[in-house]
C-alpha cells in the first residue's frame, strides 16, 4: 500500500467511524464494524490505530478543525466584536446540532488527557475558547465591555453557557412539551439567551 492510499484509508477510517458513531452511538462503534464497512481487514485498520480509544482521540481533533472552519472563521468577519460573540454562538449551536454524535465525542466523553496531545493539538483543542478570549481583549480595547469583567473567565463562562444550552437542546429538554419551561420557537430562544449572555457584559 502507498504512502498516498494509508493517508487514504486513514481518513477512511476517521470518516466511516463517525458514519457508525452516528447511526449507532458509541456503544455500537467496533473495530470490526470499522474494518467491516470499508471492506478491510482488521490487520490493516490496526496498522493505523490500535484502539477505538485512538481513533475518538482522532475524531476529536478532527472536530475541533470542523468547528474552526464552521463556528469561528464565519464570525471573524464580523466588525462589532459583540456581534461577532453573537454570531459565533449561534453558530456553535448550529454546528453541535448538526454533528449531534461528533458533538458527543468532543464535549461529552471523559475528560481529556491533555498530556497525550502535542503542542500543535492542545492548540486547536482550545482555539474556540482562546479565540473567545481574543475577541473579548479587542472588545476590551474598544470600550464594549463593563471595566470590571475579567476577559479570561468570562471567555470560559461563554463556552460553558454554550455548552449547557447545547447540551439541553440534544437532549430535549427545551423543548414545547416540557411541563414548567414550554418554548414553543426554539430559535428564538437560542438567540434571546445568546443577545442576552453578551449584553451582561456591557457596561
Amino acid at each position: 500500500m502507498s504512502r498516498v492510499q494509508r493517508a487514504g484509508l486513514r481518513q477512511g477510517i476517521i470518516q466511516t467511524s463517525l458514519e457508525i458513531g452516528s447511526e449507532r452511538g458509541e456503544e455500537g462503534l467496533t473495530m470490526r464494524g470499522i474494518a467491516a464497512r470499508l471492506g478491510v481487514s482488521a490487520t490493516a485498520l490496526y496498522q493505523h490505530f490500535e484502539s477505538k480509544s485512538k481513533i475518538l482521540r482522532e475524531i476529536r481533533i478532527y472536530g475541533a478543525e470542523l468547528l474552526q472552519s464552521e463556528v469561528l472563521e464565519p464570525a471573524a468577519s464580523t466588525e462589532d466584536p459583540a456581534e461577532r460573540l453573537v454570531n459565533a454562538g449561534r453558530n456553535y449551536v448550529q454546528f453541535a446540532k448538526s454533528h449531534k454524535w461528533l458533538y458527543s465525542v468532543m464535549m461529552g466523553n471523559e475528560q481529556i488527557d491533555w498530556s497525550q496531545h502535542n503542542t500543535e493539538e492542545v492548540d486547536l483543542l482550545l482555539r474556540p475558547l482562546k479565540t473567545f478570549q481574543g475577541w473579548l481583549e479587542e472588545g476590551a480595547a474598544r470600550g464594549c465591555w463593563r471595566g470590571d469583567v475579567d476577559l479570561s473567565l468570562a471567555s470560559f463562562r461563554i463556552w460553558m453557557s454554550l455548552h449547557g444550552l447545547c447540551t439541553m437542546l440534544l437532549s430535549g429538554r427545551i423543548s414545547e412539551a416540557h411541563p414548567a419551561f414550554p418554548r414553543k420557537d426554539e430559535q428564538s430562544f437560542v438567540d434571546e439567551f445568546i443577545v442576552s449572555m453578551i449584553a451582561c457584559l456591557k457596561p
